[in-house]
């Protein structure tokens, strides 16, 4: 089941964060979100599974943050908050969703591509230790 995350969902978000990246947003950043209509959680079971934050910048959906917990990947759980992060973007009207993936990050980028995504520019330095990739799906198709 897909959802808005609340406060009681922080704690498990942090692990699936720490467990995903290399430089993880800390649990402060994340309760900012609780309860905000873009940041969702998918859960089996009262088992969070993974989570994804889409925020609206200058007027365009973006990505900001995905992630599923090791143990669930490859099981259709970021594609499944992918969709609903697509339905999001429709119901307010959004026309694209964009992000940026680390350029080293080939399995991310891969899996964006897979869902229709195309690589739009990239960043110099935009991580500490990478360059990105901006990349964009266009709704409106």
């Amino acid at each position: 089941m897909i959802r808005v995350a609340t406060g009681s969902d922080i704690p498990s978000i942090v692990e699936i964060e720490n467990l995903s990246f290399d430089v993880p947003w800390s649990s402060r950043v994340f309760r900012s979100y609780a309860d905000y209509p873009g940041f969702i959680v998918i859960e089996s079971d009262g088992v969070i599974l993974g989570y994804a934050v889409l925020v609206v910048i200058k007027r365009v959906a973006h990505l900001a943050s995905i992630a599923t917990h090791p143990k669930y990947r490859r099981m259709g759980v970021a594609t499944a908050l992918l969709e609903g992060c697509v339905i999001l973007a429709k119901q307010n009207s959004y026309s694209l969703i964009r992000l940026e993936v680390r350029e080293k990050n080939k399995n991310a980028r891969e899996f964006y591509l897979s869902n229709g995504f195309e690589v739009t520019g990239s960043i110099l330095n935009y991580y500490p230790d990478d360059n990105a990739i901006v990349m964009e799906l266009d709704l409106g198709r």
